[in-house]
């Protein structure tokens, strides 16, 4: 009777051993288990950092390509204001010779003007004395009145040899060379 009860102590012993074990094979299962998760939240952890420094390197590379797109873009301002200089330049050479142009057009105006002022005062002249001689017969009164005239004539002759001569010498003044090429020649001069 007590080996019975001993066996069935014994088994139950056995049982609650058997239990344990697979107690401490579930818990060890559990561990794994749990190591696995951990592994593969490592696992994407590092994917995620990968993906993120992916992402600031492409950052960091437009970042170059904008900065390198702005230097370009000031360089190419700087060129077209360069050629807008040389355009302006030119601009202002043609403007320059526009001038010279329009200068000596009203040159030829003035002169051609003077002479034919000059030729109205001759044929007056001329018809002064077809007149005068004329009108001798007539009497002296006349004749004082057209010495009159005479000087008159003779005055504005003169008033308007002074303008021209105060034309000229406008125009000497205003044809000055610009101060680049004098002060060349000035630099010339001294290196002599």
């Amino acid at each position: 009777h007590r080996d019975k009860k001993r066996d069935k102590e014994k088994v139950k012993e056995k049982e609650k051993a058997k239990e344990k074990e697979k107690e401490k094979d579930r818990d060890k299962e559990k561990e794994r288990d749990q190591d696995r998760d951990k592994e593969r939240e490592r696992e994407r952890n590092k994917e995620r950092n990968r993906d993120k420094d992916k992402e600031k390197d492409r950052e960091r590379e437009k970042e170059r390509n904008k900065d390198q797109e702005r230097v370009r873009d000031k360089d190419r301002h700087r060129d077209k204001d360069k050629d807008k200089d040389k355009d302006k330049d030119k601009d202002k050479d043609k403007d320059k010779d526009k001038d010279k142009e329009k200068e000596k057009d009203r040159e030829e105006v003035d002169q051609n003007k003077e002479k034919d002022d000059i030729e109205k005062e001759g044929e007056k002249d001329r018809e002064k004395i077809k007149d005068k001689e004329g009108d001798k017969d007539k009497g002296g009164d006349k004749e004082k009145d057209r010495d009159k005239e005479k000087e008159k004539d003779e005055k504005k002759e003169r008033e308007r040899e002074k303008e021209r001569d105060d034309k000229k010498k406008k125009e000497k003044r205003s044809r000055t060379p610009p101060r680049s090429y004098s002060s060349s020649r000035r630099s010339r001069s001294s290196s002599r």
